[in-house]
């Protein structure tokens, strides 16, 4: 697995605390076959999560140096997870945020409880700039939960999707569950990552419960892509074929399918 979606930097956003427990989290990731990880830190314009890549680079080459002398066989890079807002791209100008292994994909998240207004020109003008977007947790978003055929707007304008390991298992809830299924079965989604904030995460634990989930729909080819395949090419700085989805309708219960 390559998991492009981590809050295990030290001490910078709610993620681990210490360099002791990003140890553990790393140590727990390799076991259950993760190959590679990017570092996502928070970046949330107005909070104290605001570190740029200069404090973000340093802890990750002191992690870097204790993995070393443990010798856990893992790859780090360098990311972010960025709150939405319109001037992303000015942020990236000037070093504050990171994409993902400096390469072509920045990784954002929406608002959790309502709909960012404006979207779709955020991710156009990404586009525009040669950067592909990947909305982190799409499934857990309310405005996707109530009305999920909303995401094929975001697929179409360009964005990719990230889903969490821990919406396959319930984590976030049964809507969170309903979606993220649903998502699945439409062909959708790019990326599971494990969305890892602390050592007592089950994320790694699961990763073998959640791998029997999504073969039960899905080749095994295609559990590999969603796992690492399609993540490989955000770490070589490739572009990733995206296959096409399967609308999502209303059936006579009115329940989406």
């Amino acid at each position: 697995m390559i998991d492009i979606h981590t809050h295990i930097l030290p001490g910078i956003d709610d993620g681990s605390r210490s360099m002791d427990e990003s140890i553990e989290i790393i140590k727990k990731a390799s076991s259950c076959g993760v190959t590679d990880i990017i570092v996502t830190p928070h970046y949330i314009t107005g909070s104290k999560y605001i570190a740029n890549n200069t404090t973000k680079k340093e802890l990750l080459s002191n992690l870097k140096k204790e993995i070393k002398k443990r010798n856990i066989d893992i790859k780090l890079y360098l990311g972010n997870e960025v709150f939405v807002e319109n001037n992303m791209l000015e942020l990236k100008n000037k070093d504050e945020i990171s994409t993902l292994n400096n390469g072509k994909y920045l990784l954002f998240e929406l608002p959790l409880n309502y709909e960012f207004n404006g979207i779709l020109d955020v991710i156009f003008n990404l586009r525009c700039k040669k950067i592909i977007p990947i909305i982190a947790h799409p499934e857990r978003y309310a405005f996707l939960k109530k009305n999920p055929v909303l995401v094929q707007e975001l697929i179409d304008a360009g964005a990719l999707l990230q889903c969490n390991i821990g919406s396959f298992l319930g984590m976030y809830g049964n809507e969170a569950k309903r979606t993220v299924m649903l998502f699945l079965k439409h062909n959708m989604i790019t990326f599971i990552s494990s969305d890892v904030h602390r050592r007592t995460n089950e994320m790694y634990d699961r990763f073998d419960e959640v791998k029997k989930i999504l073969s039960q729909f899905i080749s095994e080819d295609e559990v590999n892509k969603l796992l690492g395949e399609n993540a490989r090419g955000i770490i070589n700085k490739d572009i990733i074929e995206v296959a096409s989805y399967t609308p999502i309708k209303k059936g006579f219960f009115k329940k989406w399918k």
